[in-house]
């Protein structure tokens, strides 16, 4: 098992390798198989079901393909911008989508009265930041970035 690991560290020696967009890639692709397992199976027309379960068959293979070649890709600089936009997208994604529990008031945990949420202008992590009226100066703990955030006056 060792000459076997060895030779895959020099075979992946400058290459790209697994990044979150690789995982998201397989995650899609099991549920694309199921999802054509499940049209097979519920679709009443089997010529349908045939062309619909084959299409997403089609769709799995040129994610794999894709997928598979960024892994060995030796232009890590472009796999790495895919990356990068892959992740503010789905940051964008769950933003938007997802309710943001950390920010509840009646359960006792955080209350949003005495903070307010800011993303950094420069790394995007979010902030809780105590609520001050008025234009205040922030330094972000990540990147040491400074920047104004404005504040509502509490009633």
């Amino acid at each position: 098992m060792g000459k076997f690991r060895q030779k895959m560290y020099r075979f992946m020696y400058g290459r790209y390798g697994v990044d979150k967009l690789y995982n998201f890639c397989n995650v899609l692709i099991i549920v694309a198989l199921f999802a054509s397992v499940l049209v097979s199976i519920f679709v009443k027309d089997e010529n349908v079901g045939f062309w619909i379960s084959t299409a997403i068959m089609a769709f799995d293979l040129v994610i794999i393909v894709w997928s598979t070649s960024r892994v060995f890709s030796k232009n890590i600089y472009k796999r790495r911008r895919e990356n990068e936009r892959f992740i503010k997208l789905s940051r964008w994604f769950l933003r938007v989508v997802s309710f943001n529990t950390s920010r509840r008031s009646k359960s006792g945990n955080i209350d949003n009265s005495q903070f307010i949420f800011r993303d950094c202008t420069k790394c995007a992590s979010t902030l809780r930041l105590p609520r001050k009226a008025g234009r205040n100066k922030v330094k972000c703990p990540r990147c040491s970035h400074r920047f104004y955030v404005r504040a509502k006056k509490i009633k």
